[in-house]
């Protein structure tokens, strides 16, 4: 590692109030004015719904609608549910459950930023300083921090997920709860430990068994190649094993120790977990293949420079923790036989921290091409969103205009004053951020990811303000649920099922509160999904059974339900 200098102009802190709005405008929108959408935000509501609904068994084993989801650990849906069943007089059921995603996302923001902080005050990272010219290692660390934030939050792989009402918010923020709790440990290891046990415990309760012993493994390697948690891993690993185990043992006892149905979905969670880490397959590295170079643009090439700019000091915490955790919780990825972007979310948080260590040495022609890279493609993408909104509001271009309304066929566009003003308000700020970025030249550390971060700010903010009608009308089941319900005329009916996914059961127990049976109920109706051709058939006839009610959603002529009424003194085909 060659010496480097970093002036107290370099070392600049981004303004808080700056910061604090980008993070404002990050977070929040996706969460304000929508429904549940599908597939993964509505089904992964549906579990909390079903727990805020339900009694103690639809806590202990999460379902949708009395549907077992094994895949799925109970916790970050209790904090969903938890604060959903709090919030629901004010805002709603979705509400709450919205509001129990958007602390866990904070959180994981908040939790980055000082462990990023943490480690780049430690004296191993510190810039040299022959001439006592360098900035304190608290400017120091702090700008930093704010790197971090800014890559993080730049990450393209990370938007879309962290703003569904899913499992994956809560385990970005575990993560980051995880590395909070090692670098608090090389000065506290007793507190460190507990933190990052609990973080490991809480991974166990939300990703499964393959993820947590991940954590575990970084634990034990840390000592290995660093020699700071050699100083403090015979107090860390015991106490962290200790809390881990205390955190996420119970859980699974209350199963074991329960009847049948409790004993059943413990054994399908652990086959589950065993065939997630049943190794890759050929189309699991061909999908992370394809997905690792956008997903992670542009933290890794960044964290790739660190790793190289750092080789001599490895050892140093802040390379050697979030280096050794990207790799566990990426070897833990390429693991799973099929790929997902569920597997590849917790990577950017230690990606992120070992990308921001690298941003004080970066070489000014690699700055420039992310800057580059960031005014043309978001400048284009803010182009490209304004232009097909107003084809769609005006009519003109014709051609642009029919593309923008297959979005959602059907959809009526309405003018939105207030969207409009903000969007507006959010371009211009775009375009300032541009001209301050290109005309003054700042040398600030995190100068390279301001465009980044603020670019794709700018286009989630218009996608979830111009489109958000649109999108709302593409993705919900509302409508739908709404003619389900009357079709029953009022009355409080057991609902049988049959090829229902997750997320219309979600949605039709939360629009029409429909009451789905349990396996082995014998019930009045039956509901069937169609999907793919077979949705554009004519029905084929259900013995015993006669047909009341079908419909689809307009925007989507691949999927079509069927609501039946059973026939008097027949009996009809097995449902589940």
């Amino acid at each position: 590692m060659k010496p480097f200098i970093v002036t107290e102009l370099e070392a600049g802190k981004l303004p808080r109030w700056a910061l604090l709005l980008l993070c404002a405008l990050y977070v929040l929108p996706g969460f304000i004015g929508r429904d549940p959408w599908r597939t993964q935000d509505a089904a992964g509501f549906g579990i909390a719904l079903s727990m805020i609904r339900g009694d103690a068994a639809d806590w202990l084993m999460p379902n949708i609608g009395n549907l077992p989801v094994p895949s799925e650990g109970p916790l970050p849906f209790w904090i969903a549910a938890t604060i959903g069943k709090l919030a629901a007089p004010l805002v709603g059921e979705h509400g709450g459950v919205r509001l129990a995603v958007v602390a866990l996302l904070a959180l994981a923001l908040v939790l980055v930023w000082y462990t990023t902080y943490g480690l780049a005050r430690r004296p191993g990272v510190q810039p040299s300083d022959p001439f006592g010219a360098s900035a304190s290692n608290v400017d120091f660390g702090r700008a930093i921090a704010d790197s971090g934030l800014l890559v993080l939050m730049a990450t393209f792989g990370l938007l879309v997920r962290m703003h569904e009402t899913t499992a994956d918010p809560a385990q970005v923020a575990w993560i980051a709860a995880f590395l909070f709790g090692c670098t608090l440990a090389l000065e506290r290891p007793a507190a460190g430990a507990a933190i990052a046990g609990a973080a490991i415990a809480a991974t166990l309760l939300s990703r499964g068994v393959g993820t947590a012993v991940a954590l575990l493994l970084v634990l034990v390697v840390l000592p290995l190649v660093s020699r700071a948690y050699r100083l403090v891993g015979w107090r860390m690993l015991p106490l962290a094993v200790a809390v881990a185990a205390a955190g996420a043992l119970p859980w699974p006892l209350l199963l074991a120790g329960g009847e049948a149905a409790e004993r059943g979905h413990l054994l399908d969670w652990a086959a589950w977990n065993l065939g997630a880490i049943a190794g890759p397959t050929a189309d699991s590295l061909g999908y992370f293949a394809r997905t690792i170079p956008w997903f992670y643009w542009p933290a890794w090439p960044v964290a790739l420079w660190a790793a190289w700019r750092w080789r001599g000091r490895w050892g140093e915490p802040a390379v050697a923790l979030p280096m050794l955790t990207a790799i566990a919780l990426a070897l833990r990825a390429l693991a799973s036989p099929s790929g997902g972007e569920s597997w590849l979310l917790p990577v950017t948080v230690p990606l992120a921290m070992l990308a921001a260590v690298g941003m004080p040495t970066l070489k000014r022609g690699i700055v420039s091409l992310i800057d580059w890279f960031a005014v043309t493609s978001f400048s284009l993408f803010g182009i490209v969103i304004w232009a097909y909104w107003i084809a769609l509001m005006t009519g003109f271009p014709p051609r642009m205009a029919y593309r923008a309304s297959q979005i959602a066929p059907g959809f009526t566009p309405e003018w939105i004053a207030v969207e409009i003003a903000l969007g507006g308000l959010a371009t211009l700020a775009w375009l300032a951020l541009v001209r301050w970025r290109i005309s003054r030249q700042p040398r600030m550390i995190w100068r390279a990811m301001a465009l980044s971060c603020g670019g794709l700010v700018l286009a989630w903010f218009l996608l979830m303000t111009l489109w958000l009608p649109v999108f709302n009308e593409r993705n919900t089941y509302r409508d739908v649920a709404t003619r389900l319900a009357a079709a029953f005329d009022g009355q409080d009916a057991c609902v049988a099922t049959q090829d229902l996914e997750r997320a219309p059961r979600a949605s039709f127990h939360y629009f029409a509160r429909m009451n789905f049976a349990a396996r082995g109920d014998r019930c009045d109706w039956l509901l069937i999904q169609d999907d793919g051709p077979l949705a554009r058939t004519v029905p084929s006839p259900q013995p015993g059974w006669s047909l009341v009610w079908q419909g689809q959603r307009r925007s989507d002529r691949d999927e079509r339900f069927r609501l039946y009424r059973r026939d008097a003194e027949r009996s009809r085909p097995d449902a589940r």
